[in-house]
């Protein structure tokens, strides 16, 4: 019997390859050679799924915010409010081991955001849909009575989508201060500035 080939398990292969790719040799290094050996297929293999470069890339985005939202969908499941916003941040965060790796990737694919228009409309449903996160993180907590009185809501967001957003580029560009401890210290000060105090004991 001919063998059966799964070909979106295929086409998921080779975005990962891709990424793998970018992390060891960098954006402007990778070439279609390059992904077609990491895959283990021949070059001419590549192109019956992808047709050129940009179309790899493109699936290796998506690839990377679709594996990173069925962690956070994982992580966050029963949970609710600022224990939810914790987790989401956790997964989104550079930590070690791989963190640091990929948001080598995230990075390369931002600035090539600016010169392809569907790479930057993946970025941006995938951002909308992680405020979306946060802003239900944030209400739920306020429902709850965890939230801070003074907070505003998306204020609160912009601030949590650009903490985020930064710790990536200082992973890349400052690694020596991006380390778990690090990132451990600084989501602790953002949750904080969130909560509400507790009320002081009565004397």
């Amino acid at each position: 019997m001919p063998k059966i080939v799964d070909h979106d398990e295929r086409r998921t292969h080779i975005a990962d390859a891709a990424t793998q790719v970018i992390i060891r040799v960098g954006f402007d290094n990778l070439t279609m050679r390059e992904i077609a050996t990491e895959a283990g297929y021949a070059h001419g293999a590549i192109a019956r799924y992808f047709p050129d470069k940009r179309s790899v890339l493109t699936a290796a985005f998506l690839r990377l915010y679709t594996l990173a939202n069925d962690r956070i969908h994982a992580r966050i499941e029963g949970v609710r409010g600022l224990e939810a916003l914790e987790r989401i941040c956790r997964e989104i965060l550079p930590y070690s081991p791989n963190g640091p790796l990929y948001a080598k990737v995230v990075i390369a694919f931002w600035d090539h955001a600016s010169q392809d228009d569907e790479v930057t409309r993946i970025h941006r449903v995938n951002n909308l849909h992680w405020r979306d996160l946060f802003r239900q993180c944030l209400i739920e907590a306020r429902d709850d009575g965890e939230l801070a009185d003074h907070i505003q809501i998306d204020t609160a967001v912009n601030e949590i989508a650009s903490r985020n957003a930064g710790w990536q580029m200082i992973s890349v560009l400052m690694p020596d201060s991006a380390g778990d401890g690090r990132l451990d210290d600084a989501l602790d000060a953002l949750l904080s500035t969130l909560r509400r105090p507790a009320p002081s004991p009565h004397r």
